[in-house]
């Protein structure tokens, strides 16, 4: 097993394994398709300006094993902007994020989503 090879088996077990204890998603096309991934997810309360202040915003990422998410004839998908990414937080809240982009690692084989909140209609 040569190190690439390596590293995409450690990705897995990071990304999936039983002990991991990382967050089942469903992460849905804009046509309808849904696949449930388990991924790392992260889901910053703010970022950084220019001069490396904390300022309010949101910075939300997650990273799955690309090839869980494959089309009917089994190719792999890179989503892209339009779709969602749905998941229950620690305190048991849904979740709701739009896909923003999609670095694909090639490498390893994985896919890191970058994501923007998506807001609700309230009747408040």
């Amino acid at each position: 097993m040569n190190l690439r090879e390596l590293a995409k088996k450690d990705a897995a077990l990071t990304i999936e394994g039983e002990q991991a204890g990382n967050t089942l998603c469903t992460l849905s096309s804009p046509d309808g398709n849904a696949w449930l991934v388990k991924m790392i997810l992260s889901d910053i309360g703010y970022e950084l300006d220019t001069d490396g202040n904390k300022v309010i915003g949101r910075t939300c990422w997650a990273t799955y094993i690309a090839d869980r998410v494959k089309d009917e004839n089994e190719n792999i998908l890179t989503p892209r902007k339009g779709w969602r990414l749905n998941w229950i937080d620690i305190e048991g809240k849904e979740q709701k994020m739009f896909v923003r982009f999609c670095e694909p690692d090639k490498t390893i084989g994985w896919n890191r989503l970058f994501m923007a909140v998506q807001l609700e209609k309230t009747n408040e």
